[in-house]
């Protein structure tokens, strides 16, 4: 297992996996402008992409209207190459769970999830009560499960073990339902079990014919807990930059990929719009500036930063550990994928900014 600051690595070190196959489009040719705006957009965009360097950056996506105005690699990186994007996964799985939603086979995000968890529904098990939307939205109260760095802590286990629907439905409600935690581990994992059991399908051909495909990507691979079981759908998944940046695209495109509509508008502008409970973020999609770094941050590294706000409020964004980011400017048009090093000093507000002034007419 290679170190978890490692989003490089190569994934081959894990099995079982999965692939995820996809329709890949061809890719797009930088933009060409007349020669004097282009000069002017190559300087703006210096800056912008030196501050993305700076936070040790291994590979930069900028699209706008559709189209490639800047991509960047780190030495020894080319555009093919997969990353674990860690936590990133979790705004692709609320896709398919919309998915499902509106293929009829999740009834709707008021429909309790123990429906598909019979663990969930003693009358005494405040679970019962939890419902899709409560697991989309971060706000189950379930409790992550413990983790320390040894093969069988129960948190570890949730990366490696063998049965994950034991270590997920064995967890306790930490706090009441309602309760906001937005970068809840487990909320995702039960997620990942109920659109299994409510399509009947491997996660990994759901998400490839409902969200993958239709947005164009490349092949990409899940990992389950041992073969034929369960998608850690928490975490993990191998894509590349570029297919991150078609996922931004069909978000900005309220739902339609390079290959097709792969949602309703309206699916979309839910998962969006303001949670119930807390504003900052809709489904698993930032809002603002919001902390997205572990719990308890390593010894040796920087601290979480200061939040700084995001120059206007049509950006959105999905995150992974230390600062792997697909951002979706939407007066701006664009789409922004960032994947790199793990800083746990990474500042959203002040990376999105420098690209929204760089933008601008």
């Amino acid at each position: 297992m290679p170190a978890a600051d490692d989003v490089v690595a190569d994934g081959s070190w894990y099995t079982p996996t999965v692939i995820v196959k996809g329709r890949a489009r061809p890719w797009f040719t930088p933009v060409v402008e007349q020669q004097a705006r282009a000069e002017q957009q190559a300087a703006k965009l210096a800056a912008a992409r030196q501050l993305a360097r700076d936070y040790d950056t291994l590979a930069l996506v900028v699209l706008r209207d559709g189209q490639l105005l800047l991509e960047d690699y780190a030495a020894g990186i080319d555009p093919a190459r997969r990353f674990d994007t860690q936590s990133m996964h979790r705004g692709l799985l609320v896709l398919a769970v919309l998915a499902a939603i509106e293929d009829g086979q999740i009834p709707s995000l008021d429909t309790p999830a123990a429906l598909w968890l019979p663990e969930w529904r003693g009358t005494d098990d405040p679970r019962r009560l939890i419902t899709v939307g409560d697991l989309l939205w971060g706000q189950a109260g379930l409790a992550d499960p413990p983790f320390e760095n040894r093969p069988d802590s129960p948190g570890m286990q949730m990366f490696i073990g063998p049965d994950l629907r034991r270590i997920a439905l064995a967890q306790p409600a930490r706090a009441a339902r309602g309760t906001i935690d937005r970068s809840s581990t487990l909320d995702a994992q039960v997620l990942g079990l109920v659109l299994e059991a409510a399509t009947g399908r491997n996660y990994a051909r759901y998400l490839s014919k409902r969200v993958w495909q239709p947005a164009g990507a490349a092949d990409a691979y899940v990992r389950l807990d041992r073969p034929r079981g369960n998608t850690r759908t928490f975490c993990c998944i191998q894509a590349s930059a570029r297919d991150w940046a078609l996922i931004g695209q069909l978000v900005l495109d309220r739902g339609v990929g390079a290959n097709g509509r792969a949602l309703k508008e309206e699916s979309i502008a839910t998962m969006l719009a303001p949670s119930p409970l807390a504003a900052a973020h809709g489904m698993v999609w930032a809002r603002e500036p919001v902390l997205l770094v572990p719990r308890s941050i390593q010894a040796g590294r920087a601290a979480a930063p200061e939040l700084t706000p995001f120059a206007d409020d049509g950006v959105f964004y999905i995150g992974g550990r230390g600062g792997q980011r697909v951002f979706v400017l939407t007066r701006q048009r664009a789409v922004i994928v960032r994947i790199g090093r793990v800083r746990n000093d990474f500042d959203d507000g002040k990376f999105v900014n420098a690209f929204i002034a760089a933008l601008q007419p």
